[in-house]
């Protein structure tokens, strides 16, 4: 399976409280790091599984939601051929940790 293939959750549009609440809208104060940017390739890459062939340019702003892990709401710049389009993506991101034990070499 690639990356791709298990981030990409949907698309939506809601405005953005000002509060961190668990459920409430963040925005995101650096879109340029390095992690957001690889966020809005992947929810790309995925989005380019579905028949679309999009190219990856940048993520233009975004914001978090805290929920059973994190949502990223992402406004994206993508190619469509030789047109630049700007999309929106909400990619859920979920860290569990199967297991942690010490190592017995």
């Amino acid at each position: 399976m690639s990356t791709a293939q298990h981030l990409l959750h949907g698309v939506s549009v809601a405005a953005a409280p000002e509060e961190k609440i668990q459920g409430g809208w963040t925005p995101i104060p650096n879109v340029n790091d390095q992690h957001v940017q690889y966020l809005g390739n992947l929810a790309v890459e995925a989005h380019n599984l579905n028949g679309a062939s999009l190219k990856f340019m940048c993520v233009i702003s975004g914001e978090t939601q805290l929920v059973n892990g994190k949502n990223y709401r992402l406004v994206i710049e993508a190619l469509n051929g030789d047109i630049m389009g700007k999309y929106q993506a909400v990619v859920y991101e979920k860290i569990q940790l199967d297991s942690f034990n010490p190592f017995l070499g």
